[in-house]
């Protein structure tokens, strides 16, 4: 029998032909396993090898027939492969003289061909094959169901990844097409169908339509088949967004018109309809299309000199993109905006649309959608490029125009132009008196045209790039702002946006790379490691010299504040450490940094405060030879009048040299003598930073030998002797003020170092009770009953104790200063009382007192408890300025945590400096706050009721400060914000929808229905209007169930004359509206019941009086079932008193409980507001007189 291609595979054994092969036999391969299939097909390939034309006998065809329908159903690679390479091998042989075999392999082969997941070289050999037999023209004569089988490989595209397969495979195709343009709609259908299967067949698909563009003859079928793919997915895929076939039509317009953009140029009508379309994939897709075609007309303009009208194409189209970037949907907004920066990096933007893309990227920093503002960024740094390419680059210049330099350079044109007006009108003067012939003038005037038209053409040059000058000013603050967004991406393209103006040095850039400093300390890691990559890049990178990195750094260091320092040296720490493992810090930095030290020719303090970096790194590299260094340098000082903030550094580095060597401590021990010698020198100097560098000194003294000694010295050589405890008042005013400011503050230095000590001293006794306990074991019972280890070292803390609280500061030399600063503190307070001083700065002498007698009380609990209230009195006195209110709020959290016993009891007069009219203030509270809250030292019940209010501060870092408290208060306990609900609405003292919106958010789901309780009864009983309003706000905030809304009904008349008030029933209208919203169907009824109510609730409903007579009812009968229970207990022989007794208190509860349920106003609130506890008080009288009756009767 003939075999002719079935109209599908299925067809060969299900119909029966007359004439024509069919498959007769029974599925044998469905029962056998891989192993016994391999059998057969090597049994096969020995057969063939035998007989060429074996597989026309029915027996070995169906089976393999059989075979390759189960292979599409189970894939299996191996035997999938192993078939295509036997039958690929066997086409070959037989065309073209076994024409009927070569059709019955051929049928197997594509059929194993278009199956899923087959890939290798088998595939590649036999596609190879495929190719040489259409040269051959060996299909010719397969007609229309024939060229179906060859059509069908374009399923193929779902799986091709190797280039060299897909190039055969297109070829094919092309070759397909070319011999049966005919039929090539089947081919065209197929392709649409892929679209829907998988997003892999676009590349594979766009690949053999840009082979197909390549064939002249087959241009047409090209266009035909992307407008069909165009107009059958748009028509079924109207409303299914993200459709896969959607998706795969915006890629592949994407990709073909990037790699045939002439195609759609010439056809650019029939796409451009597709932005009305409502899928904003669609409209994507077209977008890309557009920015391609640009591409292409841009660059086939230069290629030509300038074709005018493909400018004016590519030209018009860009307009066209331009007008997108205010699409109703943000991702067509960002795509917009990066399909123009597509265009700039490309160099394909003509110079008159630059302000306009600029403008558009600007305003568009502003938009609701994170995408756009993420793509808008980018743009903006593409249009930086741009500029810098035009404007800079092409003038031999690497760094950015500044402004002074654009203006002078406008300047100088400006009277270059008019110098050349006046060559001309000197040129006139001549031509007239007949000095020059017309030949002359002629000349004259074409070179003063040149000369002009070129001046021109500057100026308009630079007034351009003077235009981009003052649109970065706008843009740098717009970005300023996005380094404190939320958004991640917002953060990490300002950066690197920052990051690339820096490098070109453009004149507003160091205020970004400010920002983007601080950022280190962001919570969010890939925006610390962005901004740690970004530096290293800047400064460190690889290719920069020692000398220049060190240059760069120390400049950057000078100009830094204390919180930027802070964050530099977090940036360079940080370096080949788990936040930045692949970026080395470079090795040979310090040694080459060291050879500046002492030098004048660079700042010495920047240089120091590098160095003291550096050590943080690795404080091996102080060696003896720079402590020797330093010394010498401290011995010149000793001479001159110090830099105090060099000496501070100077102490700082010498605290990380590795003392364990014995040349090394007695240089140390040197330079601190040196320090010391300094201190007392210059006692008298006026400079500030002299503080600053009497802690750092201080701080060493411990490491040195005999640091008791140390302490005691310098006390004495500052005048204040051990024998003389109290200085008369005359004598402390002949002191100089600032010499007595500078002995108190190191007087307070020492105690802070003593405290340390003391801390060290009870750790090193629990380490050696451990010790003693491990050594002697498990003690004896009788040890034990006379406290054995414990109890004697127990005796030993309490011996430190004493010396802490009695000895150090009341008869020690410390003694002298301790009343001396409480004195000084005291005048203060007397002298603020009038107004020539109030709210100025105090002199240091006080503030020093202040810091001092904080850092007394922290070593002394007595100390404390007899002057904690003159701390508190400070911190509410109006008069006082702002720095000492902070410090004194700082100290009151260090003795929180030192003394709480102490404390405690004080604690709630910090609340008072949260409506501070300093805004310092109030931001320092609520930062102690939190951290006292947050660390368990502080309720957090009372400081509820006053924290939300400052979400509305008009200080804008303070509500974000209060959020972040909320919101890791709400982590830690879930219900706390809700039970204080009522709280914060009593001490919101206006009307204030913002505080009430934010807190909302916070209230526990389950535990609504005891809010709305609470919310009703204060409703119910406050006659301020402040808080009726503000509950009326909060109803309309809370997103309220089914079972609130009855609470609401069954409350109505507890509240309802509240509604009198225009802006109360206003909220419930408003609420009543939001209730429908959110609702389910079923509460339609209460609704409405409680909308009737809210709009009649003018009319008393009596709902209440009702109420009173069914409880009075119930009562009575309850009364009447009560007296002839007790008549039958009284017959009752069984009965007895204690039953009685038992009987009246059930009695007494019951009445208590008819009570209860008459009116509850029970709140857990702490404070509850005047008008409750009125009521409370005439709820309890009732209850006792009507016990009192109940047991008369």
């Amino acid at each position: 029998m003939n075999f002719h291609f079935p109209g599908t595979y299925s067809e060969l054994r299900d119909n029966h032909f007359s004439e024509n092969y069919r498959v007769k036999s029974k599925n044998q391969v469905a029962q056998m396993d891989e192993r016994l299939i391999l059998m057969r097909i090597n049994q096969f390939e020995d057969g063939f090898n035998q007989l060429i034309t074996l597989i026309e006998d029915p027996q070995y065809f169906d089976f393999l027939y059989y075979l390759v329908e189960h292979l599409d159903a189970h894939p299996n690679q191996k035997v999938q492969l192993q078939l295509v390479e036997i039958l690929s091998f066997q086409i070959q042989k037989l065309y073209p003289d076994h024409l009927q075999a070569f059709k019955m392999t051929l049928f197997l082969l594509l059929n194993l061909l278009q199956q899923k997941q087959i890939q290798g070289q088998q595939v590649r050999r036999a596609l190879k094959i495929v190719q040489q037999l259409f040269n051959l023209n060996a299909f010719n004569d397969f007609g229309r169901e024939g060229s179906r089988y060859i059509f069908d490989l374009v399923k193929m595209a779902i799986d091709i990844k190797d280039a060299q397969i897909r190039e055969i495979w297109i070829d094919i195709l092309v070759q397909a097409i070319a011999m049966w343009q005919s039929y090539d709609l089947n081919l065209k259908n197929r392709i649409v169908h892929l679209m829907y299967e998988q997003e892999s067949v676009v590349l594979n698909i766009s690949k053999f339509l840009f082979g197909c563009s390549k064939n002249d003859k087959l241009k047409q079928y090209t266009v035909d088949q992307i407008i069909l793919l165009v107009n059958y997915i748009t028509e079924k895929s109207t409303n299914q967004t993200e459709s896969l076939a959607v998706k795969n039509l915006r890629e592949l317009l994407s990709q073909t018109s990037k790699d045939m953009p002439k195609v759609y140029y010439q056809q650019l009508s029939a796409f451009i309809g597709l932005y009305d379309n409502e899928n904003y994939h669609i409209r994507n897709g077209l977008s890309e299309l557009i920015t391609n075609v640009i591409e292409y007309l841009i660059k086939e303009s230069k290629d030509q000199d300038s074709d005018e009208l493909q400018l004016a194409n590519a030209n018009n189209l860009i307009k066209q993109l331009l007008d997108r970037h205010m699409d109703k949907t943000a991702f067509c907004r960002s795509n917009v905006l990066q399909c123009l920066s597509q265009l700039l990096n490309s160099n394909c933007v003509p110079k008159q649309h630059l302000q306009t893309i600029f403008a558009i990227s600007s305003s568009r920093l502003r938009d609701i959608s994170g995408y756009v503002r993420k793509s808008s960024l980018q743009l903006l740094k593409s249009i930086v490029r741009y500029y810098r390419f035009l404007y800079v680059q092409s003038q031999g210049r690497q760094n950015f125009w500044s402004s002074e330099e654009i203006e002078d350079q406008i300047s100088k044109n400006k009277e270059e132009l008019q110098n050349i007006h006046k060559d001309f009108e000197e040129i006139d003067k001549q031509f007239q008196n007949g000095e020059i012939t017309q030949d002359n003038v002629n000349e004259s005037i074409k070179f003063i045209k040149k000369t002009a038209q070129e001046k021109i053409k500057i100026q308009e040059y630079l007034e351009e790039y003077q235009k981009f000058l003052e649109g970065m000013k706008t843009v740098i603050t717009q970005v300023l702002q996005l380094c404190q967004s939320k958004n991640q991406a917002d953060v990490i393209h300002s950066i690197k946006l920052f990051s690339y103006i820096q490098k070109y040095n453009y004149e507003a850039a160091n205020q970004g790379l400010r920002r983007m400093i601080l950022l280190v300390w962001s919570q969010d890691k890939t925006i610390q490691q962005e901004v740690i990559k970004k530096f290293w890049k800047l400064f460190l990178r690889d290719t920069k010299k020692p000398k220049q990195i060190i240059l760069q750094i120390i400049d950057l260091i000078s100009k830094s504040n204390l919180k930027e320092l802070i964050s530099l040296e977090k940036i360079i720490l940080s370096y080949e450490t788990e936040l930045a493992p692949n970026y080395k810090f470079p090795s040979k930095i310090f040694h080459n940094l060291w050879e500046y030290f002492g030098k004048q020719e660079v700042d010495q303090r920047s240089m120091l405060i590098f160095v003291r970096i550096m050590l943080t790194r690795s404080s091996s590299l102080l060696n003896l030879e720079k402590v020797a260094q330093i010394y010498n340098l401290l011995q010149k000082y000793s001479k001159k009048d110090p830099d105090w903030i060099i000496i501070k550094e100077l102490a700082i580095i010498l605290s990380k040299l590795d003392r364990a060597q014995g040349k090394n401590q007695i240089n140390f021990n040197k330079s601190i003598d040196l320090l010391i010698i300094l201190l007392i020198k210059y006692q008298n100097s006026l400079d500030m930073n002299y503080f600053s560098a009497c802690d750092s000194i201080i701080q060493l003294v411990p490491s040195a030998e005999n640091p008791e000694l140390i302490f005691e010295t310098l006390l004495q050589d500052l005048g204040f002797k051990s024998n003389k405890m109290d200085l008369e008042i005359e004598e402390q005013k002949q002191m100089e003020e600032i010499h007595l400011a500078h002995a108190i503050y190191i007087a307070g230095s020492v105690s802070l170092q003593l405290l340390i000590f003391i801390d060290a001293t009870h750790n090193s006794l629990k380490n050696l009770k451990n010790e003693r306990e491990k050594q002697i074991g498990k003690e004896q019972e009788i040890d034990k009953i006379q406290g054995g280890v414990e109890g004697e070292f127990e005796k030993l803390h309490g011996i430190v104790d004493q010396i802490q609280d009695l000895k150090l500061i009341q008869q020690n030399l410390l003694s002298v200063f301790s009343p001396m600063v409480k004195q000084i503190l005291q005048e203060c307070l007397n002298q603020m009382e009038t107004e020539e001083n109030a709210m100025k700065q105090q002199p240091p002498i006080v503030q020093v007192s202040l810091i001092t007698m904080c850092k007394f009380m922290c070593l002394s609990e007595s100390y404390c408890r007899e002057n904690i209230q003159m701390l508190f009195n400070i911190m509410k006195s109006p008069l006082i300025d702002q720095v000492m209110k902070n410090n004194v709020i700082i100290s009151i959290g260090d003795l929180l945590h030192r003394w709480p016993n102490t404390i405690q009891k004080f604690h709630k007069q910090i609340y008072s400096n949260l409506s501070d009219t300093s805004a310092a203030v109030r931001r320092v509270t609520l930062l102690v706050l939190t951290h006292l809250i947050l660390n368990d030292m502080v309720k957090s019940k009372t400081s509820l009721s006053h924290i939300p209010i400052l979400l509305n501060d008009p200080h804008p870092q303070i509500p974000a400060m209060a959020r972040y408290f909320l919101n890791e208060l709400q982590k830690k306990e879930q219900r706390a914000i809700t039970n204080a609900i009522p709280d914060i609405i009593s001490n919101v003292q206006e009307q204030n929808e913002n505080v009430l919106s934010q807190i909302s958010q916070y209230i526990d789901k389950s535990q609504v229905e005891s809010i709305v309780d609470k919310l009703i009864t204060i409703l119910g009983t406050s006659q301020n209007q402040y808080e009726i309003k503000n509950i009326s706000i909060l109803f309309n905030h809370i997103n309220l169930t089914q079972n609130s809304l009855q609470r609401l009904l069954d409350g109505w008349e507890e509240y309802r004359e509240k509604l009198r008030d225009q802006f109360v029933y206003n909220q419930f209208t408003i609420f009543i509206k939001k209730l429908k919203r959110t609702l389910p169907q079923d509460a339609k009824p209460l609704i409405e019941e409680y909308e009737m109510k809210v709009e009649h609730h003018d009319k008393e409903t009596f709902e209440n009086r009702r109420r009173e007579k069914i409880t009075k009812k119930k009562n009575i009968k309850q009364t009447q079932n009560e007296n002839n229970n007790d008549k039958e207990q009284k017959e009752n022989k069984g009965g007895n008193r204690q039953q009685q007794q038992q009987q009246q208190q059930q009695k007494k509860k019951t009445k208590k409980k008819n009570e209860d349920d008459f009116m509850e106003l029970e709140s857990d609130s702490d404070d509850n507001s005047q008008e409750s506890l009125v009521i409370k008080k005439q709820i309890s009288t009732r209850r006792k007189k009507s016990t009192k009756k109940d047991e008369d009767e």
